[in-house]
């Protein structure tokens, strides 16, 4: 039995290495979770998520993407079974005023790059951990992703409050029912 073809979820003819704000949301396979649980959390009853040692890698991969391919990572958030960031491709990062990038080499990475590496960092990370421990593995991620181009000011304070209010969401629709 043959599969359906699969469609590309990407803008067509849009270069995803443009200065932009991108919000991606990279899920894991069969919604799986993996990186922890939220529980009620501080003395104010906000959820907080609970890391799971991969939740962890997941959560400071995003520092380490930061550093590597320049870019601004303006919020982020680790779920039990998905992530969401917003992710700032700013070709002008790390510009002096002569034009010398402090050391740094001219970012000219798209955003699939940047997402895949995040991925290929906490798959590579967690199969080390788990050869260590002598346990099987098994797959992290879903194929592909989700992002949406942040197109103005409104757009970016309503996905930075959804990002905010994931684990409340979540808290409510999970624990709470």
């Amino acid at each position: 039995m043959e599969l359906p073809k699969r469609k590309n979820p990407r803008l067509r003819d849009y270069d995803y290495s443009r200065n932009n704000a991108y919000f991606v949301t990279i899920c894991t396979d069969n919604r799986e979770r993996l990186f922890g649980e939220i529980r009620r959390g501080d003395p104010c009853g906000r959820p907080q998520m609970e890391y799971t040692a991969l939740g962890k890698i997941a959560d400071r991969t995003f520092l380490y993407i930061e550093q590597k391919y320049d870019i601004i990572l303006l919020q982020y958030v680790v779920m039990p079974d998905h992530v969401h960031a917003i992710i700032i491709i700013d070709q002008n990062t790390g510009v002096t005023e002569s034009g010398d990038r402090k050391g740094r080499p001219y970012s000219d990475y798209s955003l699939s790059r940047i997402i895949g590496a995040y991925k290929s960092i906490v798959s590579s990370e967690w199969l080390r951990i788990c050869k260590e421990k002598n346990i099987a593995m098994g797959k992290i991620w879903q194929r592909s992703y989700y992002d949406h181009i942040i197109r103005n000011p409104r757009d970016m304070q309503e996905t930075i409050k959804y990002i905010y209010e994931s684990p409340i969401k979540w808290y409510a629709e999970n624990v709470n029912p």
